[in-house]
């Protein structure tokens, strides 16, 4: 069978189904597995694993759902993984959810593992405007998403070109206390008329005492 449809009123029961196409517009019921190309439609479906590539429907209950791309409005499940995209307009509630892109407005979700996650406001959408905003966000996400190399919020700062160079400043000396002394000592004697000359002698001979200062310095009058 290729194509199955299930009429709004009608409830079927399977133990297990397999299609091309599955259009739901009433309930299915599946106890154990469900596989099908497409799945669509506005009705319920219970299973206890989904497996198909695009599954757009309105409410899903399952133990796993495995997918491609998802869009519905209400989605139970222990775990959903979307290779692709996943999108729940309503109400998202799951152990563990995986898929590359995941969009969702309200949810209780154990655990997930998307590469972006968008989250809407809740309202009252259709799979159709669920699918646009979703895809507007991704594009607006991309178009936003810092480039690589790129770095944002960093301080600007023109550079003044005629502005001066300080240079460091240099470390303060140490005073010599030595030659202060003798200098003063100089400034001393010439202001009393006396010059001061300083004649070699053995080291001895220029021990510090005041007397042998005296013997050594030749003063006369100016």
């Amino acid at each position: 069978m290729k194509t199955m449809c299930i009429p709004k009123g009608q409830a079927l029961n399977y133990d297990s189904l397999e299609t091309e196409h599955l259009v739901v517009n009433g309930v299915l019921n599946v106890a154990h597995g469900l596989r099908a190309r497409t799945i669509s439609g506005d009705g319920l479906i219970l299973a206890g694993t989904i497996s198909a590539d695009d599954v757009r429907v309105r409410e899903i209950e399952a133990a796993s759902v495995y997918c491609l791309r998802l869009a519905a409005r209400r989605v139970q499940a222990a775990e959903v993984f979307a290779s692709e995209s996943a999108a729940v307009s309503c109400y998202l509630c799951a152990d563990y959810v995986a898929a590359d892109r995941l969009t969702v407005a309200q949810h209780e979700v154990g655990k997930i593992d998307a590469r972006e996650v968008a989250v809407l406001t809740p309202k009252k959408r259709s799979l159709f405007r669920l699918l646009l905003a979703s895809a507007l966000r991704s594009l607006w996400a991309s178009l936003t998403r810092p480039r690589e190399g790129e770095v944002l919020d960093a301080e600007y700062r023109q550079v003044e070109e005629d502005s001066p160079v300080e240079e460091p400043e240099k470390p303060m000396e140490a005073k010599d206390v030595e030659l202060e002394r003798i200098t003063a000592i100089f400034k001393l004697l010439r202001d009393s008329g006396y010059t001061m000359k300083i004649i070699p002698g053995t080291p001895e001979e220029n021990a510090p005492t005041f007397g042998a200062v005296f013997g050594q310095a030749n003063l006369s009058a100016a």
